[in-house]
């Protein structure tokens, strides 16, 4: 064989190797791209679905009052307990404690003293009454728009949501039950830090801002 037949062959082995490599490597680039672009286009998919879902979700967490009848009635000597969403039985009992009060009032045989104990007692309960009240309807509210939400909307979310979503979504649903249903003190109202339903509503609007890529 000649010298120039063996250049050739080299030369032409050479093109081969780097024509393979390079379809190869276009290959390769092309799948990586197909991965990216799907990849690309589920997360556009996933933001797209759980914008609304999400908006609807803080709308409806944000409704839920931030203290339960029984931090409004911690200040109040022999004030009736709540628990189980039973907020008329503590009405009716509050009603019951101010009417006994004004027949006290009634009496001739107390004092100044004793007279203005009572007359503030009354106005607590009163004050007490109205706060239950305004708890009442809130909390209502929001549970009826959970309901509808869970009904329709929870459906994209179960789909779409992240995990630590989730995670703080079943954090924020066992604080709302403790608190309204078990009976248990949410804190201060005003006390961003240690009250429990500020705190896990926070922490799940943060989650959910943290999902769709939100950091400001």
């Amino acid at each position: 064989m000649s010298e120039t037949m063996v250049i050739a062959l080299i030369s032409a082995g050479a093109t081969l190797i780097v024509t393979v490599v390079t379809s190869i490597l276009n290959v390769r680039t092309e799948v990586f791209r197909n991965k990216f672009n799907t990849h690309q286009k589920r997360l556009e998919t996933k933001k797209e679905n759980l914008n609304n879902v999400y908006r609807q979700l803080i709308y409806i967490i944000n409704l839920y009052p931030s203290s339960s009848p029984n931090d409004i009635l911690k200040h109040i000597k022999y004030a009736p307990g709540y628990s189980m969403e039973y907020y008329d039985a503590v009405l009716r009992s509050l009603d019951y404690q101010i009417e006994d009060y004004k027949k006290q009032l009634n009496t001739n045989n107390i004092d100044y003293e004793q007279k203005y104990d009572m007359e503030i007692e009354i106005s607590n309960r009163e004050y007490a009454k109205s706060k239950i009240l305004e708890n009442k309807k809130r909390y209502n509210i929001a549970k009826e728009e959970y309901e509808k939400f869970r009904k329709g909307d929870k459906v994209a979310f179960d789909l779409y949501a992240g995990q630590e979503v989730r995670n703080s979504l079943v954090a924020f649903e066992v604080v709302i039950h403790n608190v309204f249903i078990s009976g248990e003190n949410a804190g201060e109202e005003s006390d961003p830090i240690n009250n429990l339903i500020h705190t896990s509503r926070r922490n799940l609007i943060n989650s959910m801002r943290s999902d769709l890529g939100i950091t400001d």
